[in-house]
């Protein structure tokens, strides 16, 4: 590894190292924006180590929310209008399964857990990242799952449901990964 890969790995590992104080079923009321602001990071993250197919990569990269307000808001707040690639990101709230355009990334909080079937076959054969907070999450089909380990956020990652969206994951968040299934 060369110098300057440690030190992209480095700073990348950084980002991940984020701490959540909370259970599985979500933040409490006081650690809301706590949760947010993390969650939000990880999202921005995840989707500047993934790689689209080449005809995804035009237009705006789509980052959409079902449930979190409060994660919709940080979003918005720190990323709307940033880049990932040459790809300007637009933040879209999504009320339920049945209103939304496909997305390059679709977070589904623990709010709409009784919606991830339904929105894993609505974005089946899309390169759209799944990312949820729902326990089981990856072998129902989602890509990468938040969990909390001793009072910290981590995520989990299954390689072949990235595959089956057509997504490259690299090793970088593989190493960053709670958990990866294969």
């Amino acid at each position: 590894m060369t110098l300057k890969n440690f030190l992209a790995f480095c700073a990348v590992f950084a980002l991940f190292s984020f701490t959540h104080s909370g259970d599985d079923e979500g933040p409490r009321f006081d650690e809301k924006d706590t949760s947010a602001i993390i969650k939000a990071s990880y999202i921005y993250n995840f989707a500047k180590l993934i790689d689209w197919p080449d005809e995804d990569k035009k237009g705006n990269f789509i980052i959409g929310v079902m449930g979190g307000s409060s994660m919709y808001q940080q979003l918005i707040t720190k990323y709307n209008g940033k880049t990932i690639g040459s790809q300007h990101i637009e933040i879209r709230k999504i009320s339920n399964s049945h209103n939304f355009s496909v997305c390059h990334v679709l977070f589904v909080d623990n709010d709409y857990s009784s919606s991830l079937n339904e929105v894993i076959d609505r974005v089946q054969g899309e390169s759209t990242l799944l990312i949820s907070h729902n326990k089981g999450a990856l072998a129902m089909g989602a890509v990468i799952n938040f969990v909390v380990v001793e009072d910290n956020l981590k995520f989990e990652l299954s390689v072949s449901n990235a595959e089956k969206q057509d997504l490259f994951v690299g090793s970088t968040l593989k190493s960053l990964a709670l958990h990866v299934e294969n």
